[in-house]
């Protein structure tokens, strides 16, 4: 029976992708380090872009340390050096490697043993083990005429993959380096990186191999993995690096939320900036008698809000572009509708009523907020049953609107 067999694949299609140069995985997420630029990207377990970091360095080949809780990334420019980051891609520290030497090339893979609490990194001629803390190396493994393409530490064995004859293959190695098992891999697929990824929440334990397919495409290769025919048995730290507070909660990989969750932080930070200006105003008016330094400061906060304004303007930009993009069709309808539901005051709809806001009509009002207007006007809107606020064209921030309904026959004013 095979060892491990192909279950899935998964392009990462998003504009950088094509640039995607090596991963890791931290039981959460998965890093991608980026060719020719100083970045590496965050993406959630659908692979769909968290955060973009910017780093000191184009690292190159990437690995995660779930005891340090860091990581530890290579460069081209480097082969004898490993450079150690934390959780925000800053480098915080560097080893130099010393002891075994006799290797050639770049370093092609890194991988963390949590038996041992130490690197393992490959290059082309050998596999070498690597104290974190003193650099001091010792070799693991020499390749019998083939080429070593990358490396993960499953200990206590290693998973290679490497090339020989021009064919492309996978090995398993013993807790000696004594190659068990070996499976031929398509030369189309350009091996990068093997990623051990025990959190898919199926009960199945998951070899994931981060190829270039015909040399530039990214993917993501999902192989199922039988651990009862590996010819060892995996230490329990190996599937220690699963957390309970990120892929299984109940939004992971929803880019809708995630991005609505973004524009409402950036909202609410906006809000408390807005705060601290009125009070910085409010409190020169009462310390100060000196017109010029009034006006000095009423210019300072002028400016914040002309700031303010841009931001917000870029917001709306980046709503409609959401709302285009027709990713969260049907998701706010719903959860809005379910809230709207559970209010049960007196003032809400009847349970057979929901109130119903879609990105549609929330992108339409914020873009009419944006345009000037110099009067305060009074309306009133006649909500018909299922219930619907609609924003009518002209509302700005302004406007109060009168909402009634054959349930609510006195109206609630609200301010839109």
């Amino acid at each position: 029976m095979k060892t491990f067999e192909l279950i899935d694949s998964f392009a990462l299609s998003v504009a950088c992708a094509k640039k995607y140069n090596n991963c890791a995985f931290d039981g959460c997420f998965y890093y991608f380090t980026v060719k020719c630029c100083c970045q590496i990207i965050k993406t959630d377990c659908h692979f769909y872009i968290v955060e973009c970091y910017n780093t000191w360095k184009e690292y190159d080949c990437i690995c995660y340390d779930q005891t340090d809780h860091c990581f530890w990334a290579t460069t081209k420019k480097y082969n004898n050096a490993v450079f150690k980051l934390n959780c925000n891609m800053c480098e915080i520290d560097c080893i130099t490697m010393n002891g075994y030497t006799d290797f050639t090339g770049d370093i092609t893979g890194i991988s963390y043993n949590c038996c041992n609490n130490q690197l393992v990194l490959s290059y082309s001629n050998c596999i070498l083990e690597t104290n974190k803390e003193t650099g001091f190396s010792n070799l693991l493994y020499t390749p019998n005429g083939f080429q070593i393409t990358s490396v993960l530490s499953l200990c206590p064995g290693l998973v290679i993959s490497g090339i020989y004859n021009n064919e492309q293959y996978m090995f398993i190695l013993n807790s000696d380096s004594t190659v068990a098992y070996t499976e031929p891999i398509s030369n189309e697929l350009q091996i990068r990186n093997i990623l051990f990824n025990p959190c898919v929440n199926d009960d199945n334990y998951y070899l994931e191999l981060f190829v270039l397919k015909k040399g530039c495409y990214p993917y993501i290769y999902r192989y199922q993995l039988f651990l009862n025919e590996l010819p060892f048995e995996p230490d329990e730290c190996n599937f220690n690096i699963c957390s309970e507070n990120c892929c299984e909660q109940e939004n992971c990989g929803d880019p809708c939320t995630s991005i609505l969750q973004s524009i409402a932080l950036v909202e609410t930070e906006i809000a408390h900036i807005l705060n601290c200006e009125g009070e910085k105003l409010q409190k020169i008016i009462e310390e100060s008698t000196d017109i010029d330094v009034i006006i000095g400061v009423n210019k300072e906060v002028n400016n914040t809000i002309c700031n303010i304004s841009q931001l917000e303007y870029l917001l709306y930009l980046k709503l409609n572009a959401l709302v285009e993009s027709g990713i969260c069709n049907g998701v706010c309808e719903e959860n809005v509708s379910e809230g709207a539901s559970k209010e049960g005051s007196e003032d809400s709809p009847s349970s057979g009523e929901t109130i119903q806001l879609t990105l549609q009509e929330l992108s339409e009002k914020q873009e009419d907020s944006l345009k000037p207007e110099n009067s305060t006007n009074t309306q009133k809107v006649v909500l018909d049953s299922p219930t619907k606020i609609k924003y009518a064209k002209g509302l700005n921030n302004d406007t109060t609107a009168t909402i009634t309904n054959s349930k609510n026959p006195g109206g609630k004013d609200i301010r839109v």
